[in-house]
C-alpha cells in the first residue's frame, strides 16, 4: 500500500472525515486529499503525528512493503501499561526509514531546484521576447510616433518600376524613383530623406536639393503590393523630425501580373466551340486548328507586364513532344489588350489523358508563365 492509501485506511478505521484529521492536525481538507492520493507526501512532524494518532510508527506509514498492523497487536512503539490499559506512544525511526527520509528529502530538493530554474528560465526567455516586441513595435511606429503632414508639400512625384533577376535571392524588386517639393523650404536647417514604410518594414534612401527646390531620391526595395511614403526633415539643432507625406501605393503586384485566356477560332476567326481543334481516340491525339492568345490586366490600365514571346507546347511529363513560336503579341489599342496566334497541326501517338498542352509565355522582365490548355469536352470522355 502506498502511503497515502495507508492514511486514509487508517483515518476511515478511526472513522474521521477528511476535515476532520485535517482539523486534528490543524490542516486543510485539501491537504489530506492530497496525501491519500499520493499528490503529496507529509512533511517530517506531521507524519510523526499521524503515527501518534493512528498508533502505528511512521516506517508503517513510509515504506510500500510495511502492510499495516493486526488490529489486535500492539503495534511497534506503542506500550500498554496494565494500570487501566493506559497508551504511551515512542515513536521509532529504524535505519532504513532513516535512509528513506534521506532519499526522499535529496529528491525534494532536487526537484526545487529544478523548478527554481526552470522559472529563471522562462522568465529569460519572456524578457527576450518582451525585447523583441519591443523593438518590432517601435520598428512598426517609426513614422507614426513622429509628426506627419499631410498638406506640406506643394507638389510630389512617386515613379516605379519592377526589377526581376532570378539569379539573385530576392529576384522581384522595385525600383523607385522619388521628388517632392515642401512649400516650406529650409535646407540649412533640415537633414532631408526619403522613408518608405510597408507594413512594419522601413527604407530610407538620400533625399537631393534640386535648383528648383525639389528634393529626389533613388531606391531599391523589396517587392512589396502597398507602401507609403514620407519626406523626412530633421532639424539640426533640436532633432524634431517632420515626415511630409508623398501618398500610400497599392495594387502594385497585380499591375505587373499578366492575365490570360485563349479560345480555338474557326475560318472565319469566330469562337469555335465544338471542340474538333483537339481528338483523342485509339491511343492517339491530334491537335490541329487556329488557337488565339489573349493577354490583358483587370487591375490596371496601364499595361506594366507585357508578353514578349508566345509558345504552344505539347509534352509528356518534362519531355517536349511538340512545341511552336505563336506569332508576336500585338497590342489592341480599342480594348487595351494584346494577342497572339498560332496554327499547330500536330499528331502523336500518345493519349490525351497523359499528355498537357501548355501556353509558355515570356513577358518583358524576363519571366516565365504558363497556363494549361484545356479541351473540357476531350477530359469529360477520357476514361
Amino acid at each position: 500500500m502506498t502511503t497515502g492509501e495507508k492514511i486514509a485506511a487508517l483515518r476511515r478505521e478511526k472513522g474521521l472525515s477528511q476535515e476532520a484529521l485535517g482539523e486534528k492536525l490543524g490542516l486543510s481538507r485539501q491537504a489530506v486529499s492530497k496525501w491519500e492520493a499520493d499528490q503529496a507526501v507529509p512533511t517530517m512532524d506531521n507524519l510523526v503525528e499521524l503515527s501518534r494518532l493512528f498508533g502505528v510508527s511512521v516506517d508503517t506509514l513510509l515504506r510500500p512493503d510495511e502492510p499495516l498492523p493486526d488490529k489486535a497487536q500492539p503495534p511497534e512503539g506503542v506500550k500498554l501499561s496494565a494500570e487501566g490499559l493506559k497508551i504511551s506512544y515512542a515513536p521509532v525511526l529504524t535505519r532504513k526509514t532513516k535512509r528513506f527520509i534521506i532519499g526522499l528529502a535529496a529528491l525534494v530538493l532536487v526537484s526545487v531546484l529544478g523548478n527554481i530554474y526552470a522559472m529563471a528560465r522562462v522568465q529569460s526567455l519572456e524578457e527576450q521576447l518582451r525585447v523583441l516586441q519591443a523593438q518590432v513595435q517601435g520598428t512598426e511606429s517609426t513614422v507614426q510616433q513622429e509628426t506627419v503632414e499631410e498638406d506640406a508639400l506643394s507638389d510630389h512625384d512617386i515613379a516605379y518600376d519592377m526589377q526581376y533577376d532570378p539569379n539573385k535571392t530576392v529576384s522581384t524588386t522595385l525600383a523607385l524613383s522619388l521628388s517632392a517639393r515642401p512649400k516650406e523650404l529650409n535646407p540649412d536647417n533640415e537633414i532631408p530623406k526619403f522613408t518608405i514604410q510597408s507594413a512594419w518594414e522601413n527604407w530610407t534612401c538620400a533625399a537631393i536639393l534640386e535648383q528648383d527646390n525639389s528634393y529626389v531620391g533613388r531606391t531599391e526595395i523589396p517587392m512589396r503590393d502597398a507602401f507609403t511614403v514620407y519626406l523626412t526633415l530633421t532639424d539640426r539643432e533640436s532633432g524634431k523630425v517632420r515626415n511630409l507625406l508623398l501618398e500610400t501605393v497599392s495594387g502594385v503586384e497585380k499591375e505587373y501580373r499578366l492575365q490570360f485566356d485563349y479560345q480555338w477560332l474557326d475560318a472565319q476567326g469566330d469562337a469555335l466551340l465544338d471542340g474538333s481543334a483537339i481528338t483523342s481516340e485509339n491511343g492517339s491525339t491530334t491537335v490541329r486548328g487556329r488557337l488565339q492568345y489573349r493577354f490583358y490586366n483587370a487591375w490596371s490600365d496601364r499595361f506594366r507586364a507585357y508578353p514578349v514571346k508566345c509558345r504552344l507546347v505539347l509534352r509528356e511529363g518534362d519531355t517536349e513532344l511538340k512545341s511552336m513560336e505563336m506569332s508576336a503579341a500585338e497590342y489592341n489599342e480599342e480594348n487595351g489588350q494584346y494577342y497572339a496566334y498560332g496554327e499547330p497541326d500536330w499528331t502523336v501517338a500518345k493519349s490525351f489523358e497523359k499528355l498537357e498542352l501548355v501556353a509558355e509565355v515570356t513577358d518583358n522582365y524576363g519571366r516565365v508563365n504558363e497556363w494549361k490548355i484545356h479541351d473540357f469536352a476531350i477530359e469529360k470522355t477520357v476514361p
